[in-house]
């Protein structure tokens, strides 16, 4: 039962917080560019997306009954694993310029993955990869922003 009005309470705050964006973003003034994605662009992107998962968090937390306790510690990571995560992004951020975006990316993400206990060796190597070219790609191609 808490799990159900947690999903909601938060679905609900995401949707308000996709509201004020939204009403924020409108402000943001268009550059006229034609076919080039404008300022406003990845705002609405993001808004857009947020407000989608939302809304599926907000159906998940109504259709859902309650499930069981699960077993102790199981699911559960530590806070041991979670300074390690925090130490690797600040590794990632003291390399990104040096080493350049797509291999510090694709080994933080690696490295990241197999600190929170994915297993499955097709995941671990071949999601990286696709998100990381993806988003280069998103930026270099679509929005003309160059990544280190």
């Amino acid at each position: 039962m808490i799990r159900r009005k947690t999903d909601c309470q938060l679905a609900l705050f995401l949707m308000l917080f996709c509201a004020f964006a939204a009403w924020r973003t409108t402000l943001i003034p268009a550059s006229g560019t034609g076919t080039r994605a404008g300022p406003d662009f990845f705002p609405w992107l993001a808004i857009i997306g947020i407000a989608v998962l939302a809304l599926a968090l907000l159906l998940r937390g109504l259709r859902t009954s309650p499930r069981p306790k699960p077993e102790a510690g199981a699911g559960r990571i530590g806070y041991g694993v979670l300074s390690l995560f925090a130490v690797l992004m600040v590794a990632y951020a003291a390399t990104f310029e040096r080493v350049g975006y797509l291999p510090s990316t694709i080994v933080m993400y690696v490295i990241g993955m197999l600190l929170l206990k994915e297993r499955r060796v097709v995941h671990f190597l071949l999601v990286p990869v696709a998100v990381v070219l993806g988003v280069y790609f998103g930026f270099t191609g679509l929005l003309d922003v160059y990544l280190p």
